[in-house]
């Protein structure tokens, strides 16, 4: 009896031993299978997690894009009082003016103050920035109009059907108040620029001989260069890989060439014509890199003034008495 029981009691061990081996490889099989179905279900597919999560972070880096080129194409144009100081027209300072218009030639009609002297043959052309209006130049206008010039205040594309380039197109609307003021027989002009009207004067300037004097505030030697460090300081926004897509908007739909704004590479150019550089020298926008840069390529005659002010084209605000001097002083000087 004791064989038989041993004999049953071990085929029982085997029947167990192979049941356990059988689930444990079903349950093997079973665990791989639903792994393969849920890798492979619709719902659950690796391929498709991948590209959703590849087209949301490609549609908002364009869509990042297409806002910041936004901000430099069409920029909000208001003036503040507490920046630009004067919102009215010339009247608000008692200067006798009129708003002439003219053409550009690419199809914009443009408006501009003229506050004429009438016995006088000397005239400064006034460009304001981005964002800004033909008001920019009032805080110097009272000044230079009492030191005897004409004074054209430009209202810039932006104003008028067009959008900001940051001084690509800007350039035609310059060449396009110059030739008003030579038509009306002004034959010693300069130029004063604020800004990215600054930028845009030192080209014109670089292209038209004409102009005899330039006053340059708070501009910069690089278009390209000034938006990427507004971008790294305002916004926490590295090179890559959003500023390539930012440029080639901008580039496409303003149909102009952004790294080839570059008024240090026309700086040098105007030289024997004299030029003066006004620059805060803690700008909280266009850095002073800008100023020091451009000063060291332009040649003589030559100066730069660099006071201890933060926001970005205020010098005027800060030393109203002091600027209105050294730019009446550098006219009177080079204007002939």
């Amino acid at each position: 009896m004791w064989r038989t029981h041993y004999k049953i009691e071990f085929f029982n061990k085997i029947i167990l031993t192979e049941q356990k081996e059988y689930l444990r490889d079903y349950s093997k099989n079973l665990l791989q299978s639903l792994r393969v179905s849920i890798l492979f279900h619709p719902m659950f597919s690796l391929k498709k997690i991948f590209f959703t999560i590849f087209g949301i972070l490609l549609l908002g880096l364009l869509s990042a894009a297409y806002y910041f080129s936004s901000l430099v194409l069409y920029p909000n144009v208001r003036c503040s009082k507490e920046h630009h100081v004067f919102c009215e027209t010339p009247g608000e300072l008692g200067l006798p003016y009129e708003v002439v218009s003219f053409p550009t030639e690419d199809g914009l009609n443009l408006e501009a103050y003229y506050i004429q002297h009438n016995k006088t043959n000397k005239s400064i052309l006034l460009v304001h920035g981005h964002g800004g209006q033909k008001n920019e130049g009032l805080r110097f206008a009272k000044s230079l109009y009492g030191a005897g010039y004409n004074l054209l205040l430009l209202s810039l594309r932006r104003n008028h059907g067009g959008f900001a380039s940051m001084g690509y197109h800007e350039q035609k609307d310059v060449k396009a108040a110059l030739e008003f003021l030579e038509s009306k027989g002004q034959t010693s002009i300069g130029i004063f620029g604020f800004s990215m009207g600054s930028a845009t004067s030192i080209i014109a300037m670089d292209k038209n001989k004409n102009i005899k004097a330039g006053l340059f505030s708070s501009g910069y030697g690089s278009a390209l260069d000034v938006l990427v460090e507004s971008a790294q300081r305002d916004f926490g926004i590295p090179y890559y890989p959003l500023i390539p897509l930012v440029k080639l908007f901008i580039n496409v739909r303003g149909d102009l060439d952004i790294e080839s704004v570059r008024p240090i590479d026309s700086i040098g150019n105007i030289s024997p014509r004299p030029i003066a550089i006004f620059h805060c020298d803690a700008d909280d926008y266009v850095d002073h890199h800008h100023a020091l840069d451009l000063f060291a390529k332009a040649k003589e005659p030559k100066s730069i003034w660099s006071p201890a002010c933060t926001r970005h084209e205020r010098i005027w605000n800060v030393y109203p008495k002091e600027s209105e001097t050294r730019a009446v002083e550098f006219f009177s000087k080079n204007l002939n």
